[in-house]
C-alpha cells in the first residue's frame, strides 16, 4: 500500500525490504507472526486518525480479510519467486557491478498492484465518513504533520544520527557485520544529503487538503480522484520538490550500489541466505 514519504533510509535496503514493509514488518524477526496479525495493527493505527462507528469497523474488518486472502494467495508466491531470483543473482556474482534500478521498478510494481486492490476495498468506507469524522481526520493529520516538523526543527542533528543508525541496522540485517569502509560510506551519505522539512511539510499539507476537500464536497467521480491521489501523490509535487526527491533517490541508489559492490564473500552469503529465508517465509504463508 502506498505510503507518504517517510524518513529516507538507504534506498536499496528499503527497496528490497518494501516487499516486507508493505506489511510493515521490515524490522521484525518473525515475518509469519506479523503477517498473520497485521490486520489488527492496521485497525489500531486507523483509530489514530478517525474513530469509526460500529458498522464502519465491521466493513473495515471485512475489507482487510478480503485483501489479505487475495494477497496471500496471489501476491506472496510472486514475492517469494522474486526474492529467490535475487538470491540466485547474488550467488552468480552480480554484486560486482550491481544495478538496482530494475529491482526498484519491480518492487514498485508489486506495491502498485497491492495498493490498487487495497484502495478498491477501502475507499467505499471513506465515502461513509461523516462531517464530524472528516473534521477529526483533518485535525489529526495536521497534528501529526506539526509534530513531525517540530521534531526535525528541534534537533536535526539527532535525526541525522538516527538516520545513520537506521541505515546501518538495515544493512546489517541484509549483509551481516559491516566493514569500516561501508560504515564510512553511510556516514558520508547522511552528512551530505539535502533535506528540506518545510518543503516536505508543504507538499504533504497540499495533498491532505485535496483529500479532505474531496471527502467533504463529494463531486462526481470523487472516489476515483481520491484513488488517484492515493496511488500517485507525486501528481501534486512542485517542480522543485520533484527535482529534490529525484536527486535524493539517485543519491541513495548510488550509495546502495557502492555498498553492494564492496561486499565480502561472507556478506554475499549472508545476503543470499536472508533473501532465501524471506522467500521461504512467504511461501509458507501462501500455503496456509
Amino acid at each position: 500500500m502506498a505510503k507518504p514519504a517517510s524518513t529516507p533510509i538507504m534506498y536499496f535496503w528499503r527497496t528490497v525490504a518494501l516487499i516486507a514493509t508493505f506489511l510493515l514488518i521490515s524490522s521484525c524477526s518473525s515475518i509469519q507472526f506479523v503477517y498473520n496479525n497485521i490486520d489488527y495493527w492496521i485497525r489500531w493505527k486507523a483509530s489514530d486518525y478517525v474513530n469509526l462507528d460500529r458498522n464502519q469497523k465491521g466493513e473495515l474488518s471485512a475489507a482487510l480479510q478480503s485483501f489479505f486472502r487475495w494477497h496471500r494467495q496471489t501476491q506472496l508466491p510472486r514475492y517469494a519467486d522474486f526474492l529467490t531470483q535475487l538470491a540466485e543473482r547474488v550467488d552468480e556474482g552480480e554484486l560486482e557491478n550491481p544495478q538496482l534500478e530494475p529491482v526498484e521498478k519491480q518492487v514498485e510494481k508489486f506495491l502498485l498492484t497491492a495498493s490498487e486492490n487495497a484502495y478498491n476495498l477501502l475507499l467505499p468506507i471513506a465515502a461513509q465518513l461523516s462531517e464530524r469524522q472528516i473534521n477529526e481526520l483533518q485535525g489529526n493529520l495536521l497534528k501529526k504533520d506539526q509534530k513531525s516538523l517540530k521534531k526535525w526543527q528541534k534537533s536535526p542533528e539527532k535525526i541525522r544520527r538516527k538516520r545513520d543508525r537506521q541505515i546501518r541496522r538495515e544493512s546489517v540485517r541484509w549483509l551481516g557485520t559491516l566493514t569500516e569502509e561501508q560504515k564510512n560510506l553511510i556516514a558520508a551519505w547522511v552528512a551530505k544529503i539535502e533535506y528540506n522539512p518545510l518543503q516536505r511539510s508543504e507538499q504533504r499539507r497540499l495533498w491532505q487538503a485535496k483529500v479532505i476537500e474531496l471527502l467533504r464536497t463529494k463531486p462526481t467521480g470523487y472516489l476515483e480522484r481520491l484513488r488517484s491521489l492515493l496511488l500517485n501523490p507525486e501528481q501534486l509535487w512542485s517542480p522543485q520538490y520533484r527535482e529534490a526527491q529525484e536527486k535524493r533517490k539517485l543519491q541513495a541508489r548510488e550509495l546502495g550500489e557502492q555498498i553492494l559492490s564492496s561486499t565480502s564473500p561472507a556478506q554475499r552469503r549472508h545476503l543470499s541466505n536472508t533473501l532465501r529465508k524471506y522467500a521461504l517465509d512467504f511461501r509458507t504463508l501462501a500455503s496456509q
